[in-house]
């Protein structure tokens, strides 16, 4: 979903670094970070970008993604892409909330994939001014995962329920939808969880609007 070239990529919680490493094989931008926590992977990752990448522009940062220097790369007000993939959905809210209050004038745009949450998130980042730019459903082992392109200045809403990435000619896509829907369903079993809003937004998406 990476189709434009920017002046910088932070791809964050990077762990061994390979999307980073894609996008570097890509030429996607001026230059691509790579950022996580766990001291012995960055090191690992330096190592191998020294070995493999070393004619390119790249930088390696162990720090908390809520930290990353944004500023300290802002120039002629080109937009930034953050990627954020693999992670829980309550952290992901976490990290994009620190980075949107830290950097509120920044044009940035956020490439997500949280990891379950989907309607949680949607309405955390509908809550902090960002718009949709693309997203997609994609099956990779037996999981599915939501993929959201969205960044401050997007005119299109964001949709608690994603829209635009649904194919109901796609049995895959009628598979997850079924999925989630079971899930909320369980989920309201439960008096003390109030997910009917999220349940009915659902089942309006079935293609009888049943």
């Amino acid at each position: 979903m990476v189709r434009e070239r920017y002046s910088h990529i932070w791809d964050c919680c990077c762990d061994h670094g390979f999307l980073g490493q894609l996008l570097l094989d890509g030429g996607r931008a001026d230059c691509v970070h790579f950022v996580d926590v766990v001291p012995a992977l960055m090191t690992k990752l330096e190592t191998r970008l020294q070995q493999y990448y070393a004619d390119q522009n790249w930088q390696v940062h162990c720090m908390d993604v809520a930290d990353l220097p944004l500023e300290k790369h802002a120039k002629n007000k080109q937009p930034q892409l953050i990627i954020i993939a693999g992670v829980g959905g309550d952290l992901l809210i976490e990290l994009v909330s620190a980075i949107r209050q830290a950097h509120p004038h920044l044009p940035l745009e956020f490439l997500l994939c949280p990891v379950y949450h989907n309607y949680k998130v949607r309405q955390a980042l509908a809550g902090l001014s960002l718009g949709m730019v693309s997203e997609c459903l994609l099956k990779e082992k037996q999981h599915y995962y939501e993929i959201m392109h969205v960044a401050v200045n997007a005119g299109q809403p964001i949709s608690l329920v994603g829209d635009s990435m649904w194919d109901f000619s796609d049995d895959m896509h009628m598979a997850y939808l079924q999925q989630t829907l079971d899930h909320y369903q369980r989920m309201a079993s439960n008096p003390r969880q109030d997910v009917s809003d999220a349940l009915q937004a659902y089942k309006v998406l079935l293609p009888d609007g049943s």
